[in-house]
């Protein structure tokens, strides 16, 4: 089997990814991506469907546009958020795969060394 060569990434190019990870970090701007992920919303859309306060998520929105994460197009009085980068789909997958994956590997250590007394009540 042949091994794909990795493409080297420069220094700049390994901050540029580690400043795009630090802002996929906070829970809060996951949240408004997972909202966004369905349909394009607005700021009331996005604070009833993730439970924050208008400040925050004016906030965690202005975070996610500078790093061009979401689009935002005016509607009259209102603006309408998405997703601006389709990458965001592929790495949503990923990584809930990944999650998927992890649990269903812990949750079979967590089985095979459980008393037999448990492990057969499950």
């Amino acid at each position: 089997m042949q091994t794909k060569k990795k493409k080297s990434m420069s220094d700049a190019q390994i901050k540029e990814a580690a400043r795009l990870f630090a802002i996929l970090s906070e829970p809060s701007r996951l949240k408004l991506l997972r909202a966004l992920m369905s349909e394009a919303m607005t700021v009331s859309d996005l604070m009833a469907a993730t439970g924050m306060k208008q400040g925050n998520v004016s906030k965690h929105l202005g975070v996610l546009l500078d790093a061009r994460f979401v689009a935002k197009e005016k509607e009259g009085n209102f603006a309408r958020y998405s997703i601006a980068d389709p990458n965001l789909f592929a790495l949503c997958e990923i990584m809930c795969g990944r999650m998927e994956q992890e649990a269903r590997r812990r949750f079979a250590e967590l089985s095979a060394t459980a008393p037999r007394s448990l492990a057969s009540k499950s």
